[in-house]
Formats: C-alpha cells, structure tokens, sequence
C-alpha cells in the first residue's frame, strides 16, 4: 500500500476546507486537499456571505473573482417585521462595501482554485477512511481512498476536519460535542427569476421568515424557515413549489404576489433542520473547521463567516506547529462565537411573537459587529506582524 507525507491534510475542499487548505499552503506548509464528491458540485445553503466573510475574501483577494461570475454586491437590508418594515444600509466598513451571496458551486470552485493556485494539492473523488494514530493517541495521518476503491495512508503533522454537519472525521476521532442546541427549523430555498426586489429582505411572521437574496444571474435565492413539524403539514398536500409560494404568502401578502408571478427555476431544495452542535475545535494532531466543527441553525445565515474566521485562526495555529497554538484556536473560536450562538438557538425555536423576533435581530445585529470589530483586530496587518 502507498504512502505519502504532507505537512497537513485537509478532508473536505469546499469553502470551509479549501480556504485554511489556501491560507496553510500561502504559508509554506505543504497541503492536501481531498473531497469525496467531483469538482464543481453543488451543496445546499443559504448562500448569504455577511460582511464578516466578504472581509475575509477581500482579504485574500478572492471577493473580485467572485464578482466576475456575476455576483452582485448587495448594499442595503430591509426587514420586514410583520407591518413594521426597517432598512439598513450596509455602509462601507472595514474596506468591505456590503454583502454578497455567491451560488455555492462558484464559491466553492474558486476557493479551490486559489488553494491550488497557493500550492495546495487538490484530490477529488477521494473519500476519507480512517485517521492515523500513534500509541499516544496522536493522530498522524489519515487512511483515504482512490475513486477505484483503493486504499493509502497519508502521513500528516495535522489533519483537518472540513467534512461539514455530518462529519466522519469527526466521528472518527471522537471529538466530543461541547454545546448542543435545543432548537431546529426546516429550510427551503430556490432560485426565482423575475422578483421585483433589489437588494436583501427578510420577511417575518409568527412561526415563519422568508430571505430574498439577489444571486448569481440575475435571480434571487429565495428561502423559507419554518417549524418542522409545520412543513411536514404542508409537504402531505403539496409539491415543494407550492410549499414555497405558500410560505412567502402566509409570511407577507405582498410577498405572496410577487412569488406567484415570478418564475421558480428548478425543484426547491429542502434542509430537514438539524439543531445546533459544537465539537471540541482541536487536540493532539487535529482540528475541525465549518459545520464539521461548529454548526448552528442557518437562520441566522453566518455559516460560511464562520467558516473563513476559523480557516484564518487554525492556519495560522498550524503554521506555528505547537499543541498549544491549536489549543489556542479552539479557545478563541469558543469565545467569538457564544453570543451568536445563543442568538440563534432562540431564534430556530419560532415561538415567538415577531416583536420579539425583530429585538433579537437587533441584538445579533450588535454581535455581529463586536465579531467584525474582532476579525479586523485579529487578521490586520499590524496583528499579522505582531
């Protein structure tokens, strides 16, 4: 059987995996990369890249490439609390002019060009097995396999759990789940062609919301929250089209309308709700990244910020090579994420009268500036030097 040694091995090359694959490569470490799907797939979210994120990929200069796939920029954020209806500017911050919401299958493939582009080896179509251990209990490296079914060892100084929600990486190391939530929604989306709104809008009811984000193309992804026991209701009498449409009327009459005259391209894609989960980010030889690590219900639409903070914070803990730089990174990921955390536990319970949905909003909005405030601290030039 083969073998071959990396500095790092990361298991899963979409945007959580390819970005601390990028930023470990730009800082000489060599680097494989694997995924067990094909190049270029797609996978479900909600596409939504605050500006937390954007600053990330401004950062790393990959924001323009994205731009280049017709990507809008999205400047303005209007939420709709029943009747009550409050704007918000996105006011250029942090070199950052607003927020983004990319198609994934774009995101993903231009993270993983830039990763490869620094160095990184990408192998897809390569299926994670097993970690390495030594009699300690350090993990050494990982056992994947070839698109033929054949098995290799790989030999790493730390390997990288990017393998989203439902990680096996994480199953097979036995990291233990530090946080667990209580609460959990079904998400539907589609891609619509035709919406009259420019700009991002969130719509809120009792018990429901409804994102309008403007995407790649010219279209909208417009997604729905709602209880799961709700949309299983919904599901025994409709198709999943009709479900969406359903959803943006109850949620907004006005809503309703324009959804019924729009056009929905394809079948709408569903997330059955999953309720938040934090493993331990690190140990001996390993760490987790993305959902695989840290995961909270996507109604609050801060995935993939999550993602980039922590792909830049473990990068920089691998390239110092030490235990305690790893114990480090779990730490600050523990600390800069508690707030929002809490924030969107409550919110996936959908219990609540929207008054009360619109002063949590607020408060997340407050979180989120105090985790920017924080980024830009931690990844500035003069930290960097530091």
């Amino acid at each position: 059987m083969r073998s071959e040694t990396f500095d790092a091995v990361v298991i899963g090359a979409r945007c959580a995996g390819a970005s601390v694959a990028m930023l470990m490569a730009k800082q000489g470490m060599s680097v494989l990369c694997v995924d067990r799907d094909e190049a270029g797939t797609d996978t479900l979210s909600s596409h939504a890249m605050t500006r937390g994120a954007v600053m990330q990929l401004e950062r790393w200069g990959v924001a323009q490439r994205l731009m280049a796939h017709d990507t809008p920029w999205i400047g303005r954020s209007t939420f709709h609390f029943g009747d009550e209806v409050i704007p918000v500017d996105l006011r250029p911050m942090n070199g950052v002019p607003g927020m983004m919401g990319t198609r994934r299958h774009i995101t993903d493939r231009v993270l993983a060009e830039a990763a490869a582009e620094a160095g990184a080896e990408l192998r897809y179509r390569c299926a994670f097995r097993d970690v390495l251990r030594e009699g300690s209990g350090r993990v050494t490296g990982v056992i994947l396999s070839d698109p033929l079914g054949r098995t290799y060892d790989v030999s790493a100084g730390l390997v990288v759990g990017a393998d989203g929600l439902r990680s096996t990486v994480a199953r097979r190391l036995g990291a233990p789940v530090t946080r667990q939530g209580i609460n959990a929604l079904t998400h539907i989306y589609a891609y619509v062609r035709g919406m009259p709104l420019a700009d991002n809008h969130a719509f809120f009811a009792k018990g429901l919301s409804v994102g309008v984000l403007p995407t790649n193309g010219g279209q909208s992804c417009v997604i729905a929250s709602v209880r799961p026991e709700s949309f299983r209701g919904l599901r025994a009498t409709m198709t999943e089209t009709e479900a969406l449409r359903h959803l943006a009327s109850e949620t907004n009459a006005e809503l309703g309308v324009m959804m019924n005259d729009a056009e929905i391209v394809g079948v709408p894609k569903v997330f059955g709700g999953h309720v938040g989960r934090m493993h331990q980010a690190a140990g001996p030889g390993w760490a987790l990244v993305g959902d695989a690590g840290y995961f909270r219900d996507p109604v609050t639409a801060h995935g993939m910020t999550d993602a980039f903070r922590d792909a830049e914070v473990l990068a920089r803990a691998a390239a110092s090579g030490t235990d305690q730089a790893l114990s480090d990174f779990a730490a600050a990921r523990d600390a800069v994420t508690k707030d929002i955390w809490t924030l969107t536990d409550r919110l996936a319970a959908f219990d609540m009268p929207v008054t009360e949905v619109r002063d949590l909003f607020l408060w997340l909005s407050a979180a989120m500036r105090d985790e920017q405030a924080w980024m830009q601290d931690r990844f500035s030039l003069k930290a960097i030097a530091a």
